[in-house]
């Protein structure tokens, strides 16, 4: 175990053994610190108390014109060389002529095709499709010009994509560039954008020119391995598997074809585009996920620049703008939208907002809203996009100030099939404290440790997933075969965008099927007496150990109702070569650490040593939710959630047949630190 490791294990059992970790049930705030990137230590993170009651209304007003038009295809030189395909819609008349005049211009730049966007603003011109890529009417009529741009290498946009990296984040400063040089743009220049472009418009934002004065972003990506590729030093192959081909495979075929026969005067630009697309294949594509499958240093760990320069945490803290964060509860992004807003909080006005559900569904919320209007219910995604910039954009004053800081969904809050949220004025929440759950040999939950020697439990690894990449003609296809039982779980829903749950089924809402698939280790509380209100960062500090020399843990947290079900609250997932923890980047509440940050680089790598005991410090990624009296908390620990993550190549072969034992005995007390709040605090 690494110094840090061992570190962080004293501190741990130094703090049980003080016994400080009880939940407080008062309105003192936590003394926490923040979570620590690859360029930064954990910092003192006092609570912010300000804007302490305030509710959410809906804010809109009338059209200041009554029409749009998106002008003819134009192109953006770099300094490299690159060109850079845009669509500029524009406020105009009932003719449908352009309006004269200087306006605030909000950038989008986009994976997904701006004629695509183009499309979906024509067919859903009510709704913010700007926030999709789309032409947003419900803006241009404000007063607004957009700029819609296919980001370098993508699209019609020429070069060859090695997606969000140092060369296309060059490309966003010429697009800003390129808009502070046109007749009608008045100075003052928004980025907006979900998904993707969420992440342009943060890298964006990073760059800090003094055009940019606002930034609105709808489930932005924060750590790219951590969060997303490489879950607990497991390569995300389901993620990929999607994500890769829908992003070279809308870069290449017949939509630029199509474009090209459309635009004759760039059709040589638009063919030129396609080759190198498809040429990106083998010169991007398929090197990094085999580079990924074959544990080569850099890809499949996070050593060298390849991850953090595509993590957009990393400079959060530069941004000098008012910037909007929304996020959700089950997204792929989960863990890096609250860490985002930390980030930001004390530089500039920032707003957190987590609405329910997985990637898609989440979006798609957000345009059609969340029910019936209330104080802690935010309005629609244009109504919120429109105060924003309405603001900071055209120097209205729309109240942004006095909107909740902080907004989340909380499951199990309030009636039965209602979209309750509750507001605080920071996250983590003020009044979070940690406190701490055993895993006893009876597979009971308890707050209290062992004190004599108890059984261990067992679990198995189970067949390795099969992940296949190829070139077909010019398409990267990409599949994946999952072997644990997890493609039936809340994360298949979450890793494939929510595509996996469009046609839902019980076992998506239900992880009792997943884990008696896995052969779980099912650890849960007696029905509590009261409600228990959770919100926060959580970590699983598991003791075990392994007959072979890799072996990954797999942590689920449910809510279980009186009939069984097993709502899933979150996940957590660690390979044991990559346990070494930084405690000096970890976040600590009231001295326990509660949310580890792992190196996840080779020189951190410690393979076991079969048979030998090791403290497993998995972070498991926030969320919010109320289990209710007569409920039961559950935690389930299985080898694998293939769902989420799966073995390099060399990797599955050591762990292969692999058994894990958890302890529960007075030298290896295996844990879960909660983050409780007092339901006082709910709205």
């Amino acid at each position: 175990m690494s110094s840090h490791a061992t570190r962080a294990g004293s501190r741990l059992l130094g703090a049980i053994a003080a016994g400080i970790l009880a939940t407080s049930t008062s309105t003192t705030f936590a003394q926490t610190t923040t979570l620590g990137t690859r360029g930064g230590l954990s910092q003192t993170n006092p609570a912010i108390t300000s804007n302490a009651s305030p509710s959410w209304t809906s804010y809109s007003r009338s059209e200041d014109y009554p029409n749009a038009v998106t002008l003819p295809l134009q192109y953006i030189t770099t300094s490299s060389g690159k060109k850079l395909a845009v669509l500029v819609s524009m406020p105009a008349n009932w003719l449908g002529i352009k309006a004269s005049g200087r306006f605030p211009v909000i950038l989008t730049q986009t994976a997904y095709r701006i004629d695509v966007g183009q499309l979906l603003g024509t067919f859903a011109p009510s709704d913010t499709t700007l926030m999709i890529g789309g032409r947003d009417d419900y803006m241009i009529k404000r007063g607004y010009i957009t700029v819609a741009v296919d980001a370098a290498g993508t699209g019609m946009s020429t070069g060859e994509t090695q997606l969000i990296g140092a060369e296309e984040q060059e490309a966003y400063a010429a697009a800003v560039k390129w808009v502070t040089e046109q007749s009608w743009f008045d100075g003052n220049l928004g980025l907006a954008g979900t998904s993707y472009l969420g992440i342009t418009s943060m890298l964006t934002a990073e760059q800090r020119n003094p055009a940019v004065k606002a930034a609105f972003t709808v489930v932005p990506m924060g750590d790219a391995y951590r969060g997303v590729v490489g879950v607990g030093g497991m390569l995300n192959a389901e993620f990929l598997s999607i994500w890769l081909p829908l992003t070279q495979g809308l870069s290449v075929g017949v939509l630029n074809a199509g474009e090209a026969l459309l635009n004759p005067k760039y059709a040589s630009t638009i063919v030129a585009a396609d080759n190198q697309h498809a040429a990106a294949i083998d010169s991007w594509y398929l090197p990094t996920v085999k580079g990924g499958l074959a544990n080569q240093q850099g890809i499949a760990t996070d050593d060298g620049d390849f991850w953090s320069v595509r993590s957009p945490v990393e400079r959060a803290a530069q941004i000098n703008v008012p910037t909007f964060v929304v996020g959700a509860t089950n997204d792929i992004f989960q863990r890096d939208e609250p860490l985002l807003y930390e980030q930001l909080k004390r530089n500039v006005n920032s707003k957190l907002v987590i609405v329910p559900g997985a990637h898609v569904q989440s979006i798609l919320g957000l345009i059609s809203g969340f029910g019936s209007a209330s104080a802690n219910t935010p309005p629609k995604g244009k109504q919120l996009l429109l105060q924003w910039f309405d603001q900071y954009l055209k120097g209205k004053s729309t109240g942004v100030t006095s909107m909740p800081n902080v907004t989340q969904f909380v499951q199990g809050y309030g009636t039965s099939g209602a979209k309750r949220f509750a507001t605080a004025t920071d996250w983590p929440h003020p009044q979070m404290s940690p406190q701490r759950m055993y895993l006893r040999g009876d597979r009971s939950l308890s707050s209290s440790a062992p004190t004599s020697a108890e059984t261990a439990a067992a679990i198995t690894e189970p067949k390795g997933a099969s992940v296949t990449a190829s070139r077909v003609l010019n398409n990267l296809i990409a599949t994946v075969s999952i072997n644990d039982g997890s493609n039936c779980s809340s994360s298949i829903v979450q890793w494939t965008l929510g595509i996996g749950g469009v046609l839902p089924l019980a076992c998506h809402t239900d992880s009792s099927k997943v884990e008696a698939a896995q052969g779980a280790a099912i650890f849960q509380t007696p029905a509590l007496n009261s409600d228990l209100y959770i919100n926060g960062p959580m970590q699983a500090d598991i003791w075990m150990s392994a007959t072979n020399t890799d072996a990954a843990l797999a942590v689920r947290v449910d809510d279980v109702d009186a009939s069984g079900v097993a709502t899933p609250i979150s996940t957590g997932l660690l390979s044991a070569r990559y346990r070494a923890v930084d405690a000096s980047r970890s976040r600590y509440v009231n001295g326990v650490m509660i949310q580890p940050w792992h190196p996840f680089t080779a020189a951190s790598a410690q393979p076991l040593v079969a048979g030998k005991p090791v403290l497993m410090q998995v972070e498991v990624f926030p969320n919010a939710a109320l289990i209710r009296a007569g409920h039961r908390l559950r935690v389930a620990i299985s080898a694998s959630n293939q769902a989420q993550g799966v073995w390099p190549t060399p990797l599955q072969a050591n762990a292969n047949g692999n058994v894990t034992t958890i302890y529960s005995d007075p030298d290896h007390p295996s844990s879960v630190v909660l983050p409780v709040v007092p339901t006082s605090a709910l709205n």
